[in-house]
């Protein structure tokens, strides 16, 4: 089973809980730039964030969680838990306040693995839809040059196609892609 690669955003303490919570590769930074840097270099399936007040910090994490397929959990001072809360409510950041418990984290860090395999999956299946799409939008486009050049009706354009791709073992994409490379000599 492949270990989960953490960016922890924090201190040596922090990053001592974490290693005691759950087993993860975790890789620590101490400034959000240094973050930024190893972002850049390396992929992490999470990041981790020990939330100190810095308006910058909040923003970092709300731009990972925004633009980066990865999960984030940020943790904050009890008191400020609420306007944090509030802050991040549409990022989809997970965030919790310490002190916390070991249980508590494990089940975020649980929770963002299970919201992470869910996103991949949903990933996969647009990509595959995405990729029948175009080939029906290029069989739709094939009829319609079979229409226009030999006067056929809708139905016929289709019969043609599907009778090419039974008859040469192809599917109706490729036979469509074939004619249309034919239609554009």
């Amino acid at each position: 089973m492949e270990v989960n690669k953490v960016l922890v955003l924090g201190n040596e303490n922090f990053l001592t809980l974490l290693k005691n919570t759950a087993h993860m590769h975790y890789v620590l930074s101490s400034t959000h730039n240094d973050a930024l840097n190893k972002l850049r270099e390396t992929q992490f399936d999470y990041v981790v964030i020990l939330y100190t007040g810095n308006s910058a910090i909040l923003n970092f994490a709300k731009s990972i969680a925004i633009t980066r397929n990865m999960g984030v959990c940020l943790i904050c001072k009890k008191d400020i838990y609420d306007q944090v809360l509030y802050q991040c409510k549409d990022s989809g950041i997970i965030v919790l306040s310490y002190p916390i418990k070991k249980e508590v984290l494990l089940q975020a860090l649980l929770v963002l693995k299970s919201m992470q395999e869910k996103i991949l999956k949903y990933e996969k299946k647009i990509t595959s839809l995405e990729q029948k799409y175009l080939e029906l939008k290029m069989v739709d486009h094939c009829k319609l040059i079979l229409i226009s050049n030999y006067h056929w009706s809708e139905e016929k354009a289709h019969h043609y196609i599907e009778k090419m791709a039974m008859e040469q073992n192809k599917t109706k994409f490729l036979v469509a892609k074939e004619l249309l490379e034919e239609f554009s000599q």
